[in-house]
């Protein structure tokens, strides 16, 4: 493991214990880290599209990413720069302090979902001129004929078109200028 990656304060003070205490933090920590509520307290400040820092256990270091699955007390983070994907423990990792979230960028918010104008029969009346779009994508134009609750009956004037049952919210006004 690499100790200049690791607070150098905290590799001074160990560096001075003998190899019993050491032994014995590491039964001490290993014991905290499997506490259950220590595990359930990490997953629950946790949430998917988090950026998160966490601790390479090859070498020591502090890398940055981004939460982009979850588990129950795993996540899969995304590393910043290198796009290397990591499983790791709930345990190991931690989110942005404050001071770090106010200088990141804001969180993406997707634009609102648009407004499906829906049509109602009300809108339309007996000879109106619509247009509407067939099972062919073609453009049909014609009058309508006759109302009904949920379509409308349309004649199209030609020998061949005849007459269409055509649903409200398919039907388009036909402005004449």
């Amino acid at each position: 493991m690499n100790s200049q990656a690791t607070d150098p304060p905290m590799i001074q003070a160990l560096e001075g214990a003998s190899s019993l205490q050491l032994y014995q933090l590491k039964a001490l920590i290993e014991g905290m880290l499997a506490d259950p509520r220590r595990g359930i307290k990490a997953r629950a400040s946790l949430h998917l599209g988090q950026r998160v820092q966490f601790v390479d256990f090859r070498d020591g270091q502090m890398r940055r990413g981004k939460i982009i699955a979850m588990r129950d007390m795993q996540a899969t983070v995304l590393e910043e720069g290198t796009k290397r994907t990591w499983k790791i423990p709930c345990l190991a990792m931690q989110g942005y302090t404050d001071a770090e979230r106010r200088t990141e960028q804001a969180p993406y918010e997707p634009p609102p979902e648009p407004v499906i104008a829906s049509t109602s029969a009300r809108e339309f009346e007996r000879g109106d001129t619509v247009t509407f779009d067939d099972r062919d994508g073609r453009a049909v134009t014609g009058v309508i004929v006759r109302i009904n609750q949920r379509t409308a009956t349309i004649g199209t004037g030609t020998a061949n078109g005849g007459t269409w049952r055509v649903p409200f919210h398919m039907l388009r006004h036909v402005l004449d200028i």
